[in-house]
C-alpha cells in the first residue's frame, strides 16, 4: 500500500515538473552554419525575457544548451536542454536544409520536448567568413499559450571553431498585444 502511495506522489510530482518545465527562449541556431568539415556544434546560452508592458511582473532569466550533429548534406539533429531558477526541460530538434549557398541558407524546423513543442524556419544571411545575420520565426507553445516568435540575431566566428552569437526577439503569448515580450541573449558554441 505504501509502494502505490509512493508511486502516486512521484506521478504527481513529475506531471507538475513537466507542465511547469520551461521551452528554450530562444533558438541560438543558424541555418547552414554547419558544414561537412564541422559536422557537429555544442552550445550554451543565457537569455532574459522581459516583463509584458501592460503587466505587473519581473523578468526571467533562463539557460539554455543544445547539442547539434549534421547527418548529412541536409539533414541535422539537436538535442536541448533548457532551465531556469524553477524548472527544467528537455528536448530535441530536426532541421531539413531546404537550401544552403555560399551566402543564404533557408531551412525547416520541428522541435518539442517535455510540454513544449515548436515549428519554425530558420533563415541566415552570411555577411562574410565566420559571421552572419540569422532570423528563425517560429511558432510554438511558451507555457500554456501558442505564441509566434521573430528574432533577428548575429553570428560570428572568433577562432576557427569557436561563435559568439547574440539574438533579441519578441514573440506574443497567445497573439495577444499586451502578451508582447523582448527576449534577449547571448550564446557561445564550439564547433568541431
Amino acid at each position: 500500500m505504501e509502494r502505490r502511495a509512493l508511486g502516486r506522489r512521484w506521478a504527481a510530482w513529475a506531471l507538475q515538473a513537466s507542465l511547469a518545465a520551461c521551452a528554450p527562449s530562444q533558438g541560438f541556431r543558424p541555418a547552414g552554419m554547419l558544414d561537412a568539415e564541422r559536422p557537429r556544434e555544442l552550445g550554451v546560452a543565457f537569455s532574459s525575457v522581459e516583463a509584458r508592458p501592460y503587466v505587473e511582473e519581473t523578468a526571467q532569466y533562463l539557460g539554455q544548451a543544445w547539442w547539434t550533429l549534421r547527418l548529412d548534406e541536409r539533414w541535422a539533429l539537436t538535442t536541448l536542454a533548457a532551465f531556469d531558477s524553477s524548472a527544467a526541460a528537455a528536448g530535441a530538434a530536426l532541421r531539413f536544409e531546404i537550401a544552403s549557398g555560399q551566402r543564404a541558407a533557408l531551412a525547416a524546423e520541428v522541435e518539442g520536448g517535455v510540454a513544449w513543442a515548436a515549428v519554425g524556419v530558420p533563415a541566415t544571411l552570411r555577411l562574410w567568413r565566420g559571421s552572419a545575420l540569422y532570423t528563425a520565426p517560429r511558432l510554438g507553445t511558451w507555457g500554456s499559450d501558442i505564441t509566434p516568435f521573430v528574432p533577428l540575431g548575429v553570428s560570428a566566428s572568433i577562432t576557427r571553431s569557436l561563435v559568439l552569437r547574440a539574438e533579441a526577439e519578441l514573440s506574443w503569448a497567445d497573439f495577444r498585444y499586451y502578451n508582447r515580450r523582448l527576449h534577449w541573449g547571448f550564446a557561445i558554441a564550439h564547433q568541431w
